[in-house]
């Protein structure tokens, strides 16, 4: 029988002995992992807010661009998010990209980040980004961190004749989310039949995501959004709160499918 234990650091441990431990009253045998060897756990990070302090694409452009009133009318649904990229990406074109790359330098990360992603690499879990910000800024924040083998799903910034251009590589007429990538279609091409999928975000472009995600850590806009629509959650501050949930998980075996998740992702292949 092989028993997991959490240290102080947040890493499970296994032991194995031939003692067989009681059962909790459930079936399920106290402090044994039940996670199947065939299930991947995948853990789906938004970027801006939760991964960074701060909302990075926002800074980007309110220091390289012009912010308001474009944001207002974003949020009063006078055009949609891409429109509102379009149009402030527009403004980026007078600045050179490695003047927005140092920029981007000097913006902080969430404290428990890098020590997420190694913890990741420890367990059986495979983290990917998915933001509905930029490659400009979130490559250069994450090769600063040294994390260079994680997957990345953002849009991106291109550069012709000194042009920036945006384009939004998981755009869809299938869903219309708070998004210009839909974050939902990332997370499915990336999910095994029997997959678990975590969700870690903070704001409004999460909504879709986390709805068709099996666990969900939410703060801010995204915590009260799953408070109103009832979905269960896990309220968070730091990313340390992230790792110390999911470890207890593990142990315990709770980390596990959420039906309405796993329909709304099951509908979603179906209408794309």
């Amino acid at each position: 029988m092989c028993i997991a234990s959490i240290s102080r650091s947040g890493i499970v441990h296994v032991s194995c002995s031939n003692n067989i431990p009681a059962p909790d009253g459930r079936g399920r045998q106290q402090g044994v992992a039940s996670i199947p060897t065939d299930r991947t756990i995948h853990l789906f990070l938004d970027f801006d807010g939760t991964i960074t302090v701060e909302d990075t694409g926002d800074r980007m452009f309110q220091t390289f661009g012009s912010f308001e009133p474009v944001h207002t009318q974003l949020l009063n649904g006078e055009f949609s998010v891409r429109e509102y990229y379009d149009r402030s990406v527009s403004l980026l074109r007078e600045h050179d990209p490695a003047q927005i790359k140092a920029w981007a330098m000097t913006m902080a990360v969430d404290p428990g980040f890098t020590s997420l992603m190694s913890w990741c690499q420890t367990q059986r879990i495979t983290p990917h980004i998915v933001s509905d910000g930029f490659d400009i800024y979130i490559n250069t924040i994450l090769q600063r961190e040294g994390i260079t083998d994680v997957d990345v799903h953002c849009n991106r910034l291109t550069s012709d004749d000194g042009r920036l251009e945006a384009v939004y590589p998981g755009a869809t007429e299938s869903c219309s989310c708070f998004c210009a990538s839909c974050k939902r279609n990332s997370i499915i091409n990336v999910l095994g039949e029997h997959d678990i999928a975590v969700y870690v975000g903070d704001g409004r472009s999460d909504q879709c995501a986390a709805e068709h995600c099996d666990v969900i850590f939410a703060k801010r806009h995204l915590a009260a959004w799953c408070t109103q629509e009832r979905i269960p959650h896990h309220p968070f501050r730091t990313l340390h709160d992230v790792q110390r949930i999911l470890a207890t998980k593990l142990v315990s075996g709770e980390l596990r499918p959420r039906r309405q998740a796993v329909l709304a992702r099951q509908r979603a292949v179906i209408n794309e």
